[in-house]
């Protein structure tokens, strides 16, 4: 297994050349990795290092709102470290002007359906504040029906010999969507986008995804929706046979372990990947090279760090 400690060493050698105050590739996000870490190696020094980053990450002044790299994404971070009693701190205290700033920017998001869809994670943002504030659940609920829109729209014309919207990148929104309602555990989601794909699949004209089988197995077991669990099967089954490791981003294979790790479903259980998820973590992690790996929470090290050391934690 990959030493955290060599990990977390390279981290804090090199996070000096970090500009960016962003979660997926900034202060922020290697901030909550260093807090997960510093826990499970009992050292204070990284804990200190953490909130010196955190501080730093929390005075951006920019107008990006942006969950990936902007306002939203740190105060992502922040929720959840406050959640996690990593920091005691007051939110509003230290985020009520950002956080009014976001919301502002967001309560009139569906007359922008463009900037709507490139806004898709600030779900995890506005679930993580857990504030009693209506704009809250009304943005989260207009996010998600311009979502669903586009899906049910883009799943009716997949078989039209002329579409030519790119397959895969509809899918990979179909994913996050699937990921985002069981995160936000959105009651009201679409059952139209859900039949309208399950049809595709039936119809071939999309393969299996173990991912998407995954988010659709914990979205259908928890709502007791029995008609998908054929088809989660055979996700599950049919996307592992055809997973081909070496091929895989770094960021994908900690994202495909974490489903292993965390799976239910018996073919999940059953797989012959399932079985053997130790010796492929083993083998990822031995070819992750430390100095060539960027430093960030999206595709790098954060990433990396807060997997090997906290096994249960969101991956956003």
């Amino acid at each position: 297994m990959i030493n955290v400690s060599k990990i977390v060493e390279h981290i804090l050698s090199n996070v000096c050349k970090v500009s960016s105050a962003g979660l997926y590739n900034g202060k922020a996000g290697i901030s909550l990795a260093l807090f997960e870490a510093s826990k499970i190696l009992r050292d204070e020094c990284i804990e200190n290092e953490a909130f010196s980053l955190l501080k730093e990450a929390l005075i951006l002044k920019g107008k990006d709102l942006s969950f990936e790299n902007g306002l939203s994404g740190i105060g992502y971070a922040l929720c959840y470290l406050i959640e996690n009693k990593f920091i005691k701190a007051d939110f509003d205290e230290i985020f009520g002007e950002q956080y009014e700033k976001i919301i502002k920017s967001h309560e009139k998001i569906e007359k922008e359906p463009e900037r709507l869809l490139n806004s898709l994670k600030i779900i995890y943002f506005l679930t993580a504040v857990k504030k009693k504030d209506e704009r809250l659940q009304k943005i989260i609920k207009k996010i998600f029906e311009g979502l669903e829109l586009f899906l049910i729209v883009q799943f009716q014309d997949f078989a039209d010999v002329h579409y030519i919207k790119d397959k895969i990148a509809v899918l990979r929104i179909f994913e996050i969507y699937l990921k985002l309602v069981n995160y936000a555990d959105y009651k009201h989601f679409s059952h139209s986008a859900l039949s309208s794909y399950a049809e595709l699949y039936r119809h071939g004209n999309v393969l299996s995804s173990t991912t998407i089988g995954y988010y659709l197995d914990k979205l259908a077991k928890k709502n007791v929706i029995t008609e998908y669990y054929g088809l989660v099967n055979e996700h599950i089954m049919y996307g592992v046979r055809n997973i081909r490791i070496d091929e895989l981003s770094l960021r994908k294979k900690i994202d495909l372990l974490k489903c292993f790790y965390e799976a239910e479903n018996q073919e999940f259980i059953h797989c012959g990947l399932m079985r053997d998820k130790e010796k492929i973590a083993q083998n990822i992690f031995k070819k992750a090279t430390i100095a060539s790996t960027p430093l960030g929470y999206k595709d790098g090290l954060a990433r990396l760090l807060l997997f090997c050391v906290n096994k249960k934690a969101e991956l956003l």
